[in-house]
């Protein structure tokens, strides 16, 4: 890209944010964040980026951290296109979102004040260990956070603060995850003839029935999202990011089951248990702990 490109596109993408996400955050603070923007457009990468930190705001690089040792060492490469979003704490929608550009980096031209970023953990991939080490600059801050995101919470002053999230892609070892879909129309791959869900037992026939159902009975998305999270750990996949969240779904179904007990979305036995569904969603597409199945 042209350095001509580069700076119309920085200037367009401050008048977005001025009026935009940015318009309720003070004069002053904003005017530090922001006034750098367009004085780097024509530096080094490296160098835009390290004078864009150290103005203020939030920022940092998301990483594949070949070794998962939690630190970016020298030949490991950014991420691009990675989804990161700013969250101010006890508020649930984003306040904004961004991607990562091709070295891997992000930043939010935002004021003094504590917030969490959540990075959308990649397909087949999980976070790096968090917070090894003494060179905070180097190694991995965010934390698998149950819905496929890796998050850390950060306070930022005048000085700017880097936070930055490493992901380790694991050996293709493991069978491949299936999806709701995938256990409906292959009954042969089944590894047991029958399942209990909820403390009620289903034979394989039974299950895929409600597998096949559609609704908006929040049981039968329940039952979709847990049967097929527990064939997925049956045939071999690793469990370790939803080992726990099969055993809270599974409570669940005992406490508001059995499947088709029309649990409406706006309920608050949803409310418990949509973050569950989401988890092992995530988990029967690929992308939390094992890979999807080819």
């Amino acid at each position: 890209m042209s350095q001509e490109s580069r700076q119309t596109t920085l200037r367009e993408q401050t008048q977005q944010l001025l009026h935009g996400p940015l318009k309720h955050v003070r004069g002053a603070a904003l005017a530090a964040a922001l006034l750098p923007l367009a004085s780097v457009a024509a530096t080094p990468a490296a160098a835009a980026q390290s004078t864009m930190c150290a103005s203020g705001g939030l920022c940092g690089f998301v990483w594949n951290d070949a070794n998962n040792n939690g630190v970016q060492d020298a030949g490991e490469s950014g991420i691009a296109g990675a989804v990161v979003s700013l969250v101010y704490p006890g508020v649930p929608e984003p306040y904004a979102v961004t991607s990562t550009d091709s070295d891997g980096f992000y930043f939010f031209p935002v004021g003094p004040g504590s917030y969490t970023l959540a990075v959308q953990i990649p397909n087949e991939m999980q976070p790096s260990p968090a917070n090894v080490g003494t060179d905070d600059t180097l190694d991995s801050d965010g934390v698998a956070d149950g819905l496929g995101n890796s998050v850390a919470d950060v306070t930022q002053d005048f000085t700017g603060a880097y936070t930055d999230f490493g992901f380790f892609k694991p050996p293709v070892t493991q069978p491949g995850t299936g999806t709701p879909g995938y256990w409906k129309n292959h009954p042969e791959a089944w590894p047991v003839s029958s399942i209990t869900v909820g403390g009620v037992s289903y034979t394989r026939d039974q299950a895929i029935a409600w597998l096949d159902s559609v609704g908006k009975d929040r049981t039968i998305t329940m039952f979709s999202s847990l049967v097929s999270a527990m064939l997925n750990v049956k045939i071999g996949n690793d469990d370790s990011c939803v080992a726990s969240t099969i055993a809270a779904a599974n409570k669940w179904m005992a406490t508001y089951g059995p499947v088709g007990s029309n649990v409406h979305a706006s309920s608050y036995a949803w409310k418990v248990g949509e973050p569950l569904h989401r988890q092992m969603d995530n988990y029967n597409n690929g992308m939390l702990c094992a890979p999807h199945r080819n």
